[in-house]
């Protein structure tokens, strides 16, 4: 069990849940959060590390209730008790260098603790950061404090504000079109990108090979082996 200690809309339809207690993953891994009790839904929900304050020993999610699972998150009081079982799957690779992040929708979310663990790992390197969203920004004074540069790009194609033949690592989380953009200009300029897959999932520990895509050597469990690929493995499951 985790202690909410904040739970407040920071966009339209966009939440921001800080917990205590969770044990503390890294940037690309998720949670399956569920409210305690609860038979309907009775499985978690998987959400993205989004922040992670080691020192106060919180983690902070940020979600978007689009169905009864992550309805009953929103109505949730700073006080009460939340599920969260993890931290699940294998994170982003912290490669050195220059690095571009490119996020759309709530895929923007694990882009931010990705960010810090950049930044930490490497004080004097380069970070530019692209946020995509269909109506309304939101996390973008958070990026600031870790990036170099944020873009921000309302209604359109953040691929398109992407120069994809710099000399860096490219990381992206969003909608399956975003990352089909994202593929298909790291292919062309022959650029090394990560993506983060989203999935349904039921277990979020592999057991119910529920979240299988086809990769380049057979089927993987997004969850377990995931949910962070090169994109050249899974370039097809986009």
């Amino acid at each position: 069990m985790a202690e909410i200690i904040k739970n407040e809309p920071i966009a339209n339809g966009i939440y921001r849940m800080s917990v205590f207690g969770a044990p503390l993953g890294r940037a690309g891994q998720f949670f399956m959060l569920r409210v305690p009790g609860a038979l309907d839904p009775l499985l978690g929900r998987p959400i993205s590390i989004c922040e992670i304050d080691a020192d106060k020993g919180e983690t902070t999610f940020v979600y978007q209730p689009i169905g009864r699972g992550t309805a009953q998150f929103a109505a949730l009081l700073p006080g009460q008790q939340i599920e969260a079982q993890g931290p699940y799957g294998n994170g982003f690779p912290l490669k050195g260098g220059r690095t571009v992040l490119i996020g759309g929708g709530i895929g923007t979310a694990p882009m931010l603790q990705l960010a810090k663990e950049l930044r930490k790992s490497d004080p004097a390197r380069k970070i530019d950061v692209f946020l995509g969203f269909r109506e309304e920004a939101y996390l973008e004074k958070e990026f600031e404090s870790y990036a170099d540069n944020v873009t921000r790009n309302i209604g359109g194609y953040v691929t398109n504000d992407v120069d994809f033949a710099l000399d860096a690592t490219y990381y992206a989380c969003g909608p399956s079109v975003m990352l089909r953009a994202a593929a298909k200009a790291a292919d062309e300029a022959n650029a090394s990108l990560f993506v983060s897959l989203e999935k349904h999932m039921a277990c979020g520990v592999g057991a119910c090979l529920g979240c299988t895509c086809q990769t380049e050597h057979g089927r993987k469990r997004v969850c377990k082996d995931g949910p962070v690929f090169d994109y050249r493995e899974v370039r097809d499951a986009i």
